[in-house]
């Protein structure tokens, strides 16, 4: 979704700038002494006053170089990020669950651009107070305390690149949600939710980095004529603890509220290292969240006798639920859903995490 740039701290930036104005100011070096060669005799100048005038035209070169490049790189930066008022409220939801809200990364922004507006201003007074120079030795001074200052203004506001380089890497790692019907598919770990994907949707799975959880997100597409219609998203980290650590709080929330129901898959014959009861206390916690949910049935080709007790012990916690085994029938019934459906999702109805 987002391709924002490594961004280093402010310290790279300067000496970064200061190597590229070296090599710079060895190139307008000879330029300035070709050009005061030619001139002098005309303007009847002794040595010093000319040598005088070589260096304040090198150091005026220099600063202005230096504020150019500071520019550039601030406002390069400054750009890479999006306008957070024109994206889809899902994602600056999203980013407002990390320690890097999006309030944190405008104010580091602004505080670039605040950086970049005083290099402005200072290179102003310093172009000014280079004029007006008496001597080398005053120039020398002048430039020394330009270059402390400006290589103190990036250094105090490293923590405020850092701040942009955490949101920017957490940015770039977001999935690409589609506008568009969303069904989630839940349970506990290895009880085949990624097949019953691959199953629903053929050939057509994604893997989407996800940064609320180690494996990632998998979207699915339902597709009508080669044109998506169904979004499907395999939610990864559901363990059914009391209580939630802060990924799975995140991923739950998350899928819960932006999608329009959820399939849990349930597997009775425990393969999967989960006791059945544990399973239906998952399914229970995730009936909470207040999205039509419906059942399938993993691995019913490998059912034993114990499997099968297992079901029929169970059957009336679940019977609430529409039950599936047949993957081609939950497919039919999540697109006649779909179609059925009178109003299209709307993403901004996402609640806030916090």
């Amino acid at each position: 979704m987002f391709r924002i740039p490594k961004i280093e701290n402010g310290t790279f930036y300067f000496d970064q700038i200061i190597r590229e104005m070296g090599d710079y100011a060895t190139k307008e070096r000879e330029k300035i002494k070709e050009r005061f060669d030619k001139s002098v005799g005309t303007f009847r100048k002794n040595n010093d006053d000319v040598n005088l005038d070589k260096r304040k035209d090198l150091e005026l070169q220099k600063i202005r170089y230096i504020n150019e490049k500071t520019n550039l790189k601030i406002r390069k930066i400054i750009s890479s990020f999006p306008k957070f008022t024109k994206i889809d409220p899902i994602y600056t939801n999203l980013i407002n669950t990390t320690h890097t809200k999006v309030s944190h990364i405008q104010d580091a922004l602004a505080r670039l651009l605040w950086i970049a507006n005083t290099m402005d201003e200072f290179t102003q007074n310093t172009e000014h107070k280079i004029k007006y120079a008496k001597s080398q030795q005053t120039v020398g001074f002048i430039m020394k305390k330009y270059l402390g200052k400006a290589n103190s203004l990036f250094k105090k506001n490293n923590s405020f690149f850092k701040t942009l380089d955490d949101a920017a890497k957490f940015m770039n790692s977001l999935p690409k949600f589609e506008e568009m019907y969303t069904v989630a598919i839940a349970g506990f770990p290895n009880v085949g939710k990624s097949t019953l994907m691959k199953k629903i949707t053929g050939s057509d799975v994604e893997i989407q980095n996800y940064p609320f959880t180690t494996k990632g997100l998998m979207f699915g597409y339902i597709k009508s004529s080669d044109k998506k219609i169904i979004q499907m998203i395999d939610t990864p980290g559901l363990l059914g603890r009391e209580k939630s650590n802060e990924i799975e709080e995140k991923a739950n929330v998350i899928i819960a509220q932006y999608s329009n129901q959820i399939i849990f898959v349930l597997d009775f014959t425990e393969s999967c290292g989960y006791e059945s009861e544990s399973q239906i206390k998952l399914l229970k916690k995730i009936a909470n969240m207040g999205k039509q949910i419906k059942i399938y049935l993993s691995k019913t080709d490998i059912y034993d006798e114990e499997s099968i007790e297992k079901k029929n012990e169970l059957k009336n916690k679940i019977k609430r639920y529409k039950i599936y085994e047949n993957f081609e029938k939950i497919k039919e019934d999540i697109i006649k859903e779909m179609l059925n459906q009178k109003s299209k999702f709307d993403p901004t109805k996402i609640k806030l995490i916090k």
